[in-house]
């Protein structure tokens, strides 16, 4: 009876509710249990370090990050200011980590880790035969993390130093001779990747493509132009190798004009770890007796930022370093 009394009266009626109460707190302590336990997941902390940064640019203030499982699922997340914080279930995961708006760019097999590529849009109202007019992408930059462990109630954290998949094409031109019957100059770049894979980098995808460059005089007789690529390795639709030209169209003040092509292909311009790629051309103009001018290319070089360059001129040296 002392174990009832408690309940604040005495009586067989009190005795039967504080029976009731008691068996309606054990249950509800069950229930209470039930729902509260903990999920079988961990918490991921990403860290965006951009020592990678191209020179010059800004940081992407946000960050897609994908999750791929070991059973084929994907789960998409976001980086904001440089970090991701969430949970994911307990299981292994591969993670790529890749800034997704970008101007001129878009993605595709995003569901798969291995083949998830961005690629440039086509370039509007240009049409060149069988050849495809791609636009400028913008900076694309991505990293990823080939094996991932999450476990339950645990806390995984990785850093993460995105890398650009794009590089830069720097055209100088410096005209010689009659260089002030120069009046416009116009420049195609070919050969160029459309695609790029952002796990490997490689430019497996789509075929060779062409894109515009637009010249401004940077001095007297000399124009300069720079474009973004994904690469300048790229691969024709029968699978052959394609080649870099340089096509320059020109104006003279007489009203005339003539188109030039350069034939750039060889390794300096094939490095995959460079970001910049300086591709200087010198062009002589002269008059001729039927009152007009011609233009001949008479030296090209391309320089890597490993100051590596190739000179073709008569009597060039070739592959060498720049002293």
């Amino acid at each position: 009876m002392g174990k009832i009394l408690h309940c604040g009266r005495s009586g067989i009626g009190m005795v039967v509710a504080c029976a009731a109460f008691a068996v309606a707190a054990v249950v509800s302590s069950c229930v209470r249990r039930e729902l509260y336990v903990k999920p079988d997941e961990g918490r991921v902390l990403l860290d965006i370090d951009w020592r990678e940064l191209a020179p010059g640019e800004a940081e992407p203030d946000r960050m897609s990050v994908y999750f791929y499982g070991a059973d084929g699922s994907w789960v998409r997340g976001t980086a904001e200011n440089g970090r991701f914080d969430g949970m994911l279930p307990s299981g292994n995961y591969q993670v790529l980590v890749v800034n997704e708006t970008v101007e001129g760019v878009g993605y595709a097999g995003m569901e798969d880790f291995d083949r998830a590529y961005a690629y440039a849009l086509p370039s509007e109202g240009k049409v060149a035969g069988g050849d495809q007019w791609i636009g400028q992408p913008g900076w694309v930059y991505s990293a990823h993390v080939s094996d991932l462990s999450v476990a339950k109630e645990d806390t995984v954290r990785r850093v993460l130093a995105p890398e650009p998949l794009v590089k830069r094409v720097v055209l100088n031109i410096r005209f010689t001779g009659d260089y002030d019957a120069v009046t416009g100059l116009s420049a195609v770049l070919t050969g160029v990747a459309p695609s790029v894979r952002l796990v490997t980098g490689e430019c497996a995808d789509g075929y060779a493509s062409m894109t515009e460059l637009d010249p401004r005089p940077a001095a007297a007789g000399v124009y300069t132009a720079s474009v973004l690529v994904f690469g300048v390795s790229a691969v024709n639709p029968d699978g052959s190798p394609a080649d870099n030209l340089v096509r320059l169209g020109l104006d003279f003040n007489n009203g005339g004009s003539q188109v030039i092509e350069e034939n750039i292909t060889g390794e300096g311009i094939e490095d995959p770890t460079e970001i910049e790629i300086d591709v200087n051309i010198d062009i002589e103009v002269s008059a001729t007796s039927e009152a007009g001018f011609s233009a001949v290319v008479t030296r090209w070089e391309v320089t890597d930022g490993d100051e590596m360059e190739v000179d073709n001129r008569p009597g060039g040296t070739g592959f060498g370093n720049v002293g």
